[in-house]
Order: C-alpha cells, then sequence, then structure tokens
C-alpha cells in the first residue's frame, strides 16, 4: 500500500520498476491499480509454470543487480509497510487469456475449515456458467501460500465500462443469481475481499 503521503509518486516509481524487470527478465509482469477497493494499493503480477525458476531469477537480480536495487528503493520509500507476496495456483479457467486483460475483477474467500474443496468446486461452477452464459474470461486460483487455504476468482475485462455492463447482465441471470445463492450454504468465510484493478503495464 502507498504512503498517503507519496501517493502521487509510487505510481511512477512502479512503472519504471517494472519496465525495467521486463526489459531484462524471462517473465511478463504486469501492475495493477486499484479502481474500487482499498484506495493505494498496487499489484504486481506474473504468470509462470514453475515457481522454483522464476524464484531464483528474482533472487539472484536482488543480490547482483544494482539497477533494479535502486528502484526497488525508490518503491519502498513510497510505501506505507512491507508488501504481500502471494502464490496462486491455476485451477479452471474460461475465455481467452491470450493477452492480459486492461481490467480484472478480484474475488478471495478463505472459507471456513473443512469447506476449501467445497469452496473451489462452487466458484469452478459460477465461472464456467458465466463463461457458457455471458462470454466471461475467467480464472479460479488456490493458494496454499501467503494466503494460506484461500479461494480466487478473477474476471477479465476490455475496461472499466465492460465490467459494469456484465457485471449488470450476470446480476440480471437466474441461473447466476441461483448458483451465487448455493456459496451461502458453504458457510459464512473467514475473509472475503473484492476489488476492481485497472492495468497500468
Amino acid at each position: 500500500m502507498a504512503s498517503p503521503a507519496k501517493f502521487t509518486e509510487v505510481a511512477p516509481a512502479l512503472v519504471d520498476a517494472v519496465e525495467y524487470v521486463n526489459s531484462v527478465s524471462a517473465y511478463d509482469f504486469s501492475l495493477w491499480a486499484t479502481v474500487l477497493g482499498q484506495t493505494s494499493q498496487f499489484g504486481v503480477s506474473a504468470l509462470c509454470p514453475d515457481f522454483g525458476p522464476f524464484s531464483d531469477e528474482m533472487a539472484q537480480r536482488g543480490r547482483e543487480d544494482e539497477t533494479f536495487g535502486g528502484k526497488v528503493a525508490a518503491v519502498a520509500a513510497c510505501m506505507d509497510g512491507s508488501p504481500e507476496d502471494t502464490l496462486w495456483r491455476n485451477m479452471h479457467s474460461t475465455g481467452n487469456w491470450s493477452e492480459v486483460p486492461h481490467v480484472l475483477s478480484n474475488v478471495m474467500i478463505e472459507p471456513p475449515a473443512g469447506q476449501f474443496a467445497a469452496v473451489l468446486a462452487w466458484a469452478v461452477d459460477l465461472t464456467t456458467y458465466l463463461g457458457e452464459q455471458h462470454g466471461a474470461v475467467s480464472a479460479v486460483s488456490a493458494s496454499a501460500w501467503g494466503r494460506p487455504n484461500s479461494a480466487r476468482m478473477i474476471f477479465g475485462y476490455d475496461s472499466v465500462q465492460s465490467f459494469q455492463e456484465r457485471t449488470e447482465a450476470a446480476q440480471e441471470d437466474a441461473g447466476f443469481n441461483e448458483r451465487f445463492a448455493a456459496g451461502a450454504e458453504l458457510g459464512q468465510p473467514v475473509n472475503l475481499e473484492t476489488n476492481l484493478l485497472r492495468r497500468l503495464i
């Protein structure tokens, strides 16, 4: 989270750092800023088939790349507290993910004890329905590290306007509402977070 006193400085510093990493890394990183949700939040994401080589590359860069170190220090000077690292395993997806969406809606659920598998199955059913009926671009993932025993649904959009239109269409769909309501049978989540993110890079 950005420090309120440094809010106008953090985005340029993050853009500079992520653009640099993309120029030297074997991986492609995206930079996200919050549109709806807790303000002053930013996120960096990357898709990797194997976490080990990904982690090794980043650790080596942290040890040896002075340019990277300077850019990270510039970002750190704008932050309020430490960032959170999480690792998510993709379990299911719908739609075309050949390009990174411009906008993402993000739902993170920490289910009650014993309901992790059931929540994942519910999320897969819900996103499959939205993919079939509304052409939704979505993914369901699970985390054991950083966000232990948590499930996540993300939906991709071309724009915030597209997010609004697709959300309203789903809310008027009886099949979606029936499936959404079934989630209540799984118990009260320990933690539930939602936000809307715009891609900066």
